[in-house]
């Protein structure tokens, strides 16, 4: 994932490259997520009128992922399709269901039948991601070269597909009631099941994102989420921002990582010759300090930011 240039690049590429940060093997994440499912012959059609990407013509098992956003442009919530033939599953942030099935719900033409379901608590989503996935995948039988991030792999009950913003984080839908039996199945073969806490420690220093970044308060294009952003397609909510922003080049804001030796403060911050910056969230691993960011584009070449007490954090790119 891209989110502008700035100049402390090789940072970035020194941090992905050790990958300390990650399980020698892999770590199995549930991540709380909103679960919505659509049924109708015309289901295809009428996701393609809400979301960001094109949904027309994706085959069986296809995978999509974009965004719900409102007229200004601004995000609502993710949206990861699975087309079932007749039947999508669009797996998006947590707690944001119940106002993405009334998004879903409300653009539904009088002359189509389709029916939003609430699927929260009947279907788990599971993050497997470190150094050696495929390794525990294919003790469960699975052929990893056959994973993807345009179609969901089908095993059994699950589904299993490539993560949109990292290669190394591999996605698993799994019915609830079987949640148990495949998180033992994956540490006998070598996964670690893991904790919220550690979870958020790989998914900042990963820029992994989550409701903390895909949220109304920021645009698509500020957190470098072009790719889930299809210009070409019919209208959707947001688009004429989306183009304008587009055909311009111009952005307010982009999305880096910090690293620093000491507490990174969550939050707006006012920093001089810099301007308003967002930490969006922020960790601690190995003796050091991690977070995610926006800074004002102006500022993209910068090495590092002075938020003031003593605290000083480098920038890297994403």
């Amino acid at each position: 994932m891209q989110t502008g240039h700035v100049a402390a690049d090789s940072h970035s590429v020194e941090i992905m490259d050790n990958a300390n940060h990650l399980h020698p093997v892999a770590q199995i994440f549930s991540i709380p997520s909103s679960v919505s499912v659509i049924e109708g012959e015309s289901t295809l059609e009428h996701l393609n009128r809400l979301v960001s990407i094109d949904t027309l013509g994706l085959h069986m098992l296809g995978r999509r992922d974009g965004l719900l956003c409102n007229a200004n442009g601004r995000i609502l919530d993710i949206a990861t399709v699975c087309n079932l033939d007749g039947q999508v599953i669009i797996i998006g942030n947590q707690d944001t269901g119940n106002d993405t099935r009334q998004i879903l719900s409300s653009g539904i033409p009088w002359n189509e039948e389709l029916i939003v379901k609430d699927a929260d608590d009947a279907i788990s989503h599971l993050l497997l991601i470190g150094k050696a996935p495929q390794r525990c995948l294919a003790g469960l039988g699975i052929d990893p070269t056959e994973l993807s991030d345009e179609r969901w792999l089908e095993f059994g009950n699950c589904l299993l597909s490539i993560h949109w913003g990292s290669p190394e984080a591999i996605q698993i839908l799994v019915p609830t009631t079987h949640h148990d039996s495949l998180v033992t199945a994956l540490i006998e073969n070598g996964a670690q099941h893991a904790n919220s806490e550690q979870w958020y420690k790989v998914r900042i220093i990963c820029g992994i994102l989550n409701h903390n970044e895909l949220n109304s308060d920021n645009l698509p294009f500020e957190l470098g989420l072009e790719n889930l952003v299809a210009l070409d397609k019919g209208c959707y909510p947001g688009q004429e921002i989306h183009a304008r922003m587009e055909s311009r080049g111009a952005l307010a804001r982009l999305l880096v990582r910090l690293k620093s030796s000491n507490l990174i403060p969550i939050g707006k911050s006012k920093i001089e010759n810099v301007g308003s910056v967002t930490v969006t969230d922020a960790c601690q691993y190995d003796g050091q300090y991690f977070a995610l960011a926006l800074l004002p584009h102006a500022a993209a070449e910068i090495d590092s930011i002075n938020f003031g007490d003593g605290i000083t954090a480098k920038v890297e790119s994403i």
